[in-house]
C-alpha cells in the first residue's frame, strides 16, 4: 500500500488523471553570459481548462456560463537547469553564476578548474559522457494536492522528458518553498525529500548531493512503479464514471 492511498489522507480535490506537464524555456537570439552553457527550464503541472470543461460538459455537471468561467487547475511546479558539459564555457563557472545551491552542487561533482567531472563522481557513473540536469527546486505542490504521492511521479516524468543526452541528474534535497525552519526541521524536511527522490532512482553522493544515473535501468523501473501507483490513485474516479487515464 502506498502513501498515496493511505486511509488517513484527505480526499483528492479532483480527478488527477488529466494532469499534464508544461515545459517553458526561453533564451535570447544572441547568447549572453552563460546562456549557451546553462539552460533554465520551468515545469508546471496543471489540469488544462479545456480538458476540465470537456469532462464537465460530457457529464452535464455545469451550464455554459459555468464552463466559460472555469480556469486551469494548478497542481505544482518544478525548476531544472541543463548544464552543457561541452559548451563554450567552464560548466562550473556557469553553475557558480546561478545560485549558491547550484554552485555547491557543482563544487561536489566537478573539477572546478578544468570543468570536468570530478574523478570520484565520474567513477560512479555507468557512462560518464553527456550533460548534467540539475533539479534546482523540489516539486512544489499546491497545498490541496499534497500527501497523495504525486511528487515522485511528476518529478520522474519531467526528468524522463528533459534528460536525453544527459549522463546524470543532480539535486540537493532541502526545503525550497520559502518557509522559515529551525535547523532540526530543515534536517527532517531534507530527509523526507531524499526518501521521496530515492523512489525514482536518486542515490546519495556526498555533502547532501544526490544523483540519478541516466544510463541505468533502475530509474526507469522505479518510474514505472510510480506510474502504476498513479493509475491506482485514479481508479476510484474511474469507478464512479469519471474520465481516467495515465494523464501525465
Amino acid at each position: 500500500m502506498t502513501t498515496a492511498l493511505a486511509v488517513d489522507r484527505p480526499p483528492l480535490p479532483a480527478d488527477p488523471s488529466p494532469i499534464s506537464l508544461a515545459y517553458q524555456h526561453e533564451h535570447p537570439s544572441q547568447a549572453y553570459g552563460f546562456d549557451d552553457t546553462l539552460e533554465r527550464w520551468t515545469v508546471t503541472a496543471r489540469i488544462d481548462v479545456d480538458v476540465l470543461g470537456e469532462g464537465m460538459a460530457a457529464r452535464g455537471d455545469a451550464d455554459q456560463e459555468t464552463l466559460d468561467a472555469i480556469d486551469d487547475v494548478p497542481v505544482g511546479r518544478m525548476s531544472f537547469l541543463r548544464v552543457r558539459m561541452f559548451g563554450p564555457d567552464n560548466p562550473f563557472n556557469a553553475m557558480d553564476s546561478y545560485t549558491g545551491d547550484v554552485s555547491r552542487i557543482g563544487e561536489c561533482v566537478l573539477d572546478v578548474v578544468l570543468g570536468e567531472f570530478a574523478r570520484d563522481f565520474e567513477e560512479l557513473l555507468a557512462h560518464p559522457v553527456g550533460d548534467l540536469l540539475v533539479m534546482d527546486r523540489r516539486v512544489i505542490l499546491e497545498p490541496v494536492w499534497r500527501g497523495f504521492g504525486l511528487g515522485p511521479v511528476l518529478a520522474g516524468v519531467a526528468i524522463r522528458r528533459l534528460s536525453p543526452d544527459c549522463t546524470a541528474v543532480l539535486c540537493e534535497p532541502g526545503s525550497a518553498d520559502g518557509r522559515e525552519m529551525a535547523q532540526e526541521q530543515h534536517r527532517e524536511a531534507a530527509a523526507k525529500l531524499a526518501r521521496g527522490r530515492s523512489r525514482i532512482g536518486f542515490e546519495p553522493f556526498q555533502h547532501g548531493v544526490h544523483f540519478l544515473d541516466c544510463h541505468l535501468q533502475r530509474p526507469l523501473d522505479l518510474l514505472a512503479e510510480r506510474q502504476k501507483e498513479f493509475i491506482a490513485l485514479c481508479r476510484p474516479w474511474s469507478a464512479h464514471g469519471h474520465r481516467c487515464g495515465a494523464g501525465i
